[in-house]
């Protein structure tokens, strides 16, 4: 019997950080509980997306002590993933029938930050974890990954290792009389409320912006799908009630784009936010001043919208400061949509004309066509943006230039 199973989305190990993860956390659990590192947890690194579910895998979320999620923006909209959780609250539901006591069994931990977490998700805490300021605002993973975070990392596996123990001991959950058949199991996600539509000003809300360097703007520049549903074929498969829901890469990518930038930039230590491109002018002002990076996110359907038309144009004018680099996602949907490919580049020269006409790569990046791509351009946007601030960026703590003509000496008392 595993004590804990890691629960996490299999994309998010490409690089294999969970499996590092799990072994760092597995030889925690293994000490403090005496056991072998085997018999510790249980980790599914061969089942892909869309696999048949196996028995070894619904034994061991049947018989685990603790269901440890690992969430992130994949996480929270992965079927598979949500099904795991349903199978391992509904033992935590049969526990707290039987005894009376809900055992802290299902501990989310943050993996990657995403803007909203399922409900099911979001009534479980852990309590008492040394999670302070970084974990808070960048996830485990960017722990994990910086240096200078390492005791911080370690302080954090140290303290889940002790809770999965602890819980254990103190709890003996009931395995399910019947080995559940994860196939028809129905997932334990659900998504959030939306918001009311877009009415306007008073539809946007106010953004609490970071003021570290390492920064990144994720600037939207899409409608809602009652704005676009009598243009855009699709719309309300691609877009919400609010710009922060775009999904231009359905069914290829469920996440929305601002979620999928911002995972790809903690995966490279930035903390993030999205926003929409009614503050553009707002949020590049800012960043200038705090040396931070602004990408400007488009969509050939919403350019045109009478909300964006002149604050795209404003943008485009500008030529005093460094612009902003823009990608413009475009799959196969949009080229088959009526007027195809000349439609839509006919929508960016209206109100984009400098960056069409001059096509520089730097800021300039269209015809994005997967979300692999997607993820290509926007790393190396962020090593070139990264580089423009290193060389002229603004400097805060100049040094003294009155300084004393000779120097100081020290002397003994």
């Amino acid at each position: 019997m595993p004590l804990f199973f890691l629960s996490y989305a299999q994309e998010d190990n490409r690089n294999g950080q969970i499996q590092k993860f799990f072994g760092d956390l597995s030889d925690a659990v293994a000490g403090l509980a005496a056991v072998r590192w085997d018999e510790a947890g249980f980790i599914d690194g061969q089942i892909l997306l869309g696999s048949t579910w196996t028995d070894t895998l619904s034994d061991a979320l049947s018989t685990s002590a603790c269901l440890i999620a690992l969430t992130s923006p994949r996480y929270v909209v992965s079927d598979y993933c949500g099904r795991e959780f349903r199978v391992f609250a509904d033992r935590i539901d049969e526990h707290e029938r039987l005894f009376n006591v809900r055992p802290p069994a299902i501990v989310p931990v943050q993996w990657i930050p995403c803007d909203k977490l399922p409900a099911a998700v979001a009534g479980y805490q852990y309590r008492n974890f040394p999670t302070g300021t970084a974990y808070a605002q960048d996830g485990l993973l960017t722990l994990k990954q910086r240096k200078r975070h390492e005791d911080d990392y370690e302080d954090f596996v140290d303290a889940l290792a002790k809770h999965i123990v602890q819980t254990a001991r103190d709890h003996k959950l009931h395995r399910p009389a019947q080995r559940p058949v994860l196939s028809k199991v129905t997932s334990a996600f659900e998504l959030p409320p939306r918001p009311q539509a877009y009415d306007g000003a008073a539809a946007t809300t106010a953004v609490q912006r970071a003021t570290n360097a390492r920064h990144v703007h994720i600037v939207l520049v899409a409608g809602s799908s009652a704005e676009l549903a009598g243009s855009r074929p699709g719309a309300e498969d691609r877009y919400g009630a609010v710009s922060r829901d775009w999904r231009p890469y359905q069914p290829e990518l469920e996440v929305p784009i601002g979620s999928w930038a911002g995972a790809i930039a903690t995966t490279k230590s930035y903390g993030w936010t999205v926003e929409d491109a009614e503050e553009l002018a707002a949020v590049r002002e800012w960043a200038r001043a705090h040396n931070q990076i602004v990408v400007l996110v488009v969509d050939v359907w919403s350019a045109d919208l009478p909300r964006y038309r002149q604050s795209l144009m404003r943008h485009d004018r500008e030529v005093t400061a460094p612009r902003a680099p823009v990608l413009v996602p475009w799959t196969a949907a949009d080229n088959a949509a009526a007027g195809g490919n000349r439609k839509m580049w006919d929508t960016l020269a209206r109100v984009l004309p400098y960056h069409v006409v001059h096509n520089t790569r730097d800021v300039w990046r269209t015809e994005i066509a997967t979300c692999a791509r997607f993820q290509e351009e926007l790393e190396d946007v962020l090593v070139v943006e990264q580089g423009r601030i290193y060389r002229t960026g603004t400097v805060y703590q100049e040094p003294p230039t009155d300084g004393p003509g000779t120097r100081p000496i020290l002397e003994g008392p």
